[in-house]
């Protein structure tokens, strides 16, 4: 035994020994912790959303890609608003967009200074004198980006991409030419003088004298009864609870809940006047001259808030409960002090409750008849909030004739009337052109037509398309491709159609040109090159260089189809740090 211990104190006190049993330990932590290769692609795969020229695309850059479009949007339109099925697909394809063009800009070290972040903020959130005011960017944050949810450090991030991506944009744009040809084709369509004489026939007269019979609208209705397909309805039933109801017009606004509302809809308290020197200037309405309106808002705001509030408690109410009882839409209603109302079936572009607007049957079609989503929440109308109660889905179908039969004979008298009209417009023409050719005027070239006979004023293709006056857009958009004494075809109007004869055409001088050009060539050089970059970004997603892992396919055939159609790409890219601020 006494050798034994011995021995064994020999041992311990070692070098060798202790030497190498650390490095086994070592050498077995390492193995241990160690994430292999296989390890590694495993756990990027479970990750991984999509590839972009072989690189895997993860989770966490593609969600921060989708809140920023998703962000755009709702900055656009004011509010956040409730996806399609087929909103959701265009989402994710400009997230997919915006991933593979900031990962382009890295490669290119493109990069926003904090410098150049700041000049975007000053530039959209300043006085009408310039001045930045931080207050202004304070009550954008608080009262349009944090209720969507997304903090300030998110905000300024997404303008920091923005800001990139117009570098990149800009860079790209460069290569877009302009020929002198283009330039000067323009010019001539902007700025050219016209005067015009036209004769002008009303569809009415030409309708009194088209007959149409029964027969003819089967005979429409049987050559394509496609045409005539009733369209998804729904069934819905809803409750309203009127804002008049929670208004409390003697309720007390705080000074700096007006100060606040005032300064983040500034805009409306400005107009623009002319000066003594004829430049255009800013006036921005005094605060204690619409304090009252103001204070009227947000009692208004205030009296929203809680009728959607008590809308909400319907909403809560009208869902099935833990026991899964689907209760009885119409008499919680009841019970809430707002009856339900039932609507005859209707479809998207019908206007059943002109109150609720739009947002009433876009609401009402994002219903799902199930248990949960049947209920919808609140949607503000003008005068009332409303909850929507999907009771049926009525799928589109083809109908019989007889279902139709008012609306197929309303289609074959107004084919008959179109094809009259053209007709007549073609007999016109005829009749002007001999006419003229024959030395007589335009009013005598179009008697027995009963036609109205104007000449218009002199105008330009610049002028043209900022009047109100439908005859006259009309007459810009077909006179530009005549010469003068020429003769243009049967232009349509909403009423009817006109027959024209360039009377005068005028040049203006070089002096014009030489003023125009710059203006002219920059705006050709900047819609080619917002061309070429959305070209640009359409092939970063194109089939071999990218593939949607997460992607869901409506059915299998669409699936299929896939491989053989290209899918629709989204419109061109527009910068949101200086158009949606």
């Amino acid at each position: 035994m006494t050798m034994m211990i011995s021995k064994f104190h020999r041992l311990i006190q070692s070098r060798l020994l202790w030497g190498i049993f650390l490095v086994v330990i070592v050498f077995s932590f390492v193995i241990w912790g160690m994430v292999w290769p296989s390890q590694r692609d495993r756990a990027g795969q479970a990750d991984a959303v999509g590839t972009l020229d072989g690189e895997t695309v993860g989770f966490n850059e593609f969600r921060a890609a989708d809140r920023s479009i998703r962000l755009s949007r709702a900055l656009a339109l004011g509010r956040d608003a409730a996806s399609t099925p087929e909103t959701e697909v265009l989402l994710r394809q400009l997230a997919w967009q915006r991933v593979a063009t900031l990962r382009e800009a890295r490669k290119l070290g493109i990069t926003a200074s904090d410098q150049e972040l700041v000049s975007v903020l000053r530039a959209n959130f300043s006085t009408t004198n310039g001045v930045y005011d931080p207050q202004r960017y304070a009550a954008f944050l608080q009262n349009m980006v944090s209720p969507l949810g997304f903090s300030v450090g998110l905000f300024e991030q997404h303008l920091r991409e923005e800001i990139i991506i117009q570098k990149l944009a800009n860079l790209i744009g460069r290569q877009a030419l302009v020929t002198p040809l283009e330039i000067q084709r323009t010019f001539d369509t902007l700025l050219d003088s016209f005067t015009v004489e036209y004769a002008a026939l009303k569809r009415d007269d030409v309708a009194a004298n088209v007959k149409v019979t029964p027969d003819d609208a089967r005979e429409l209705f049987n050559a394509n009864p496609e045409a005539f397909t009733i369209p998804e309805q729904r069934r819905i039933q809803y409750a309203a609870f009127p804002i008049a109801d929670f208004t409390d017009t003697e309720s007390e606004i705080s000074e700096d809940d007006i100060q606040d509302y005032y300064e983040l809809h500034i805009e409306d308290y400005t107009t623009q006047e002319t000066d003594t020197n004829g430049q255009p200037r800013a006036i921005v309405a005094e605060l204690s001259d619409v304090r009252d309106g103001i204070a009227q808002a947000l009692r208004h705001e205030a009296a929203v808030e809680q009728a959607e509030a008590a809308a909400n408690e319907l909403v809560f109410r009208a869902i099935p409960d833990r026991d899964g009882t689907v209760p009885d839409f119409a008499v919680e209603a009841e019970k809430a002090g707002h009856p339900a109302v039932a609507l005859a079936p209707f479809a998207h572009g019908d206007n059943p409750v002109p109150d609720g607007g739009v947002a009433f049957v876009l609401t009402a079609f994002e219903l799902a008849p199930n248990a949960y989503d049947r209920v919808s929440s609140p949607v503000v109308g003008e005068d009332n909030v409303y909850i929507l109660y999907l009771d049926k889905v009525l799928e589109p179908r083809v109908p019989e004739f007889e279902e139709v039969e008012e609306r197929a004979l309303d289609a074959a008298r107004q084919k008959a009337i179109g094809e009259a009209l053209m007709a007549k417009g073609g007999e016109l023409r005829n009749a002007i052109t001999a006419g003229l050719a024959a030395g007589k005027t335009l009013a005598e070239s179009a008697a027995g037509f009963a036609a109205e006979i104007s000449t218009t004023e002199p105008f330009t293709g610049l002028s043209g398309a900022s009047s109100t006056n439908v005859v006259e857009q009309a007459l810009v958009r077909a006179v530009v491709g005549y010469n003068q004494g020429e003769i243009t075809e049967p232009v349509l109007l909403p009423d009817g159609l006109l027959v024209a004869h360039v009377k005068q055409r005028t040049s203006p001088d070089e002096a014009t040109f030489d003023a125009y050009q710059p203006e002219i060539s920059s705006a050709i050089r900047a819609r080619r090159a917002q061309g070429l970059f959305h070209d640009w970004q359409t092939g970063l997603l194109a089939p071999g260089r990218f593939t949607d892992l997460q992607r869901r396919p409506d059915s299998a055939d669409d699936e299929d189809e896939s491989d053989d159609t290209d899918a629709e790409q989204p419109a061109p890219y527009v910068n949101e740090a200086e158009q949606y601020l």
